[in-house]
């Protein structure tokens, strides 16, 4: 049952971004398969393989099944959604993000990061203290750098070709994709309870960063008057 929920929340949020996206065809199948690997599972393997939550070994085992996943996904997503045209789609907005833009993006990931796993920890504290060594708050700090560039850079692309309704389009694929939908299915490294809390945790934090994270990309410089 939550391998179907999983299957059907991944979808619709794929579904909702091709309906919004300017790009059509197997761009956008692309792009669709690269936002949902990456958010989806890329990115949460690099923190469960800080954590120790994951091995390296383990790493494949877990990225495979949801690379197949993806693969799947979005084709359908392009097809059902008519977006399979190879004609070329309009871009309904331009926008980009500068060095000021991109620290602005790292700050408030750090922050909602924090604020999000501050709140969560009484609730899961057991579970690490006696199953993982936490590593030091600087190096978790140093990882979520990493971690909120390469969210951006799932994004990225489907930005800059055109996306209606970015800052609710993004909050729903951060959240949904790259927060509950992997920790709705069972697995061997995490009990129920503990997905649970990590679930209202990442889903909430990313829905905020989504938010921001379209807000930033739209953010433009102040015109420099001409010389006269």
């Amino acid at each position: 049952m939550m391998l179907g929920l999983y299957l059907l929340l991944n979808f619709l949020v794929l579904w909702m971004v091709a309906r919004a996206s300017s790009a059509t065809g197997l761009r956008l199948v692309l792009m669709l398969f690269l936002l949902g690997f990456i958010v989806g599972s890329a990115n949460n393997l690099i923190e469960a393989l800080f954590f120790r939550v994951l091995q390296l070994r383990e790493l494949a085992a877990a990225a495979i099944p949801a690379a197949l996943v993806f693969a799947i996904l979005s084709p359908l997503a392009v097809l059902l959604s008519g977006r399979w045209n190879n004609a070329a789609g309009r871009a309904w907005a331009e926008g980009g993000f500068t060095p000021a833009t991109l620290l602005m993006v790292v700050v408030a990931y750090e922050i909602l990061y924090w604020t999000a796993g501050s709140l969560v920890y009484p609730y899961i504290a057991d579970f690490y203290a006696t199953t993982r060594t936490i590593p030091p708050a600087y190096a978790v700090s140093a990882v979520q750098v990493l971690r909120s560039l390469i969210f951006v850079g799932a994004v990225y692309p489907l930005l800059k070709s055109g996306l209606r309704g970015a800052p609710l389009v993004l909050a729903l694929v951060y959240s949904v994709i790259g927060g509950v939908a992997p920790l709705l299915p069972d697995n061997p490294f995490m009990p129920p309870n503990i997905r649970f809390y990590h679930a209202v945790e990442t889903s909430l934090s990313n829905f905020l960063f989504g938010l921001v994270v379209a807000f930033l990309f739209t953010l433009r410089r102040p015109a420099i008057p001409a010389q006269a």
